[in-house]
């Protein structure tokens, strides 16, 4: 029988990380916490992050290109889906399934991939996006 994976999040400023593994594991690497936790607030410092007015529109700030959303801690699953795609990034060209999980996770927004496929489809059925299919699947963009 395994050992039940243990899990310590750490919280520094705005940003988090957590360490999961067998406890003797993330045992070991807390005893190496002063080095990870600098190098890690190196990595945050390196990134650049937008502060957003509650009327200006988010920008895209990632290194990967997916946008920084200001959204309310609980906020929906739709919502948070109208958020991202209302962005620049949303805009510029019809986005698939697995860039707007991988948006809505850099923005700390996790719904599983069942729901979001459900609420686009809710989405697309209420007229708020628009569905199109390209090679690799359908993609979405918003209606408006």
């Amino acid at each position: 029988m395994g050992e039940t994976p243990f899990t310590i999040r750490i919280k520094i400023g705005n940003h988090e990380m957590e360490l999961t593994g067998s406890r003797a594991d993330v045992m070991q690497t807390l005893g190496e916490l002063p080095k990870i936790v600098g190098k890690v607030i190196e990595a945050f410092n390196s990134t650049r992050v937008l502060e957003v007015s509650p009327q200006e529109e988010p920008e895209v700030t990632a290194e990967e290109g997916f946008p920084t959303v200001s959204v309310q801690a609980g906020t929906s699953c739709p919502d948070a889906i109208v958020a991202v795609l209302s962005t620049d990034w949303g805009r510029e060209r019809p986005r698939n399934l697995g860039e707007i999980l991988e948006a809505l996770k850099v923005n700390a927004l996790h719904f599983p991939m069942g729901t979001v496929k459900g609420r686009l489809t809710d989405l697309t059925k209420k007229g708020t996006l628009r569905r199109i299919r390209g090679e690799k699947g359908y993609s979405y963009v918003l209606a408006k």
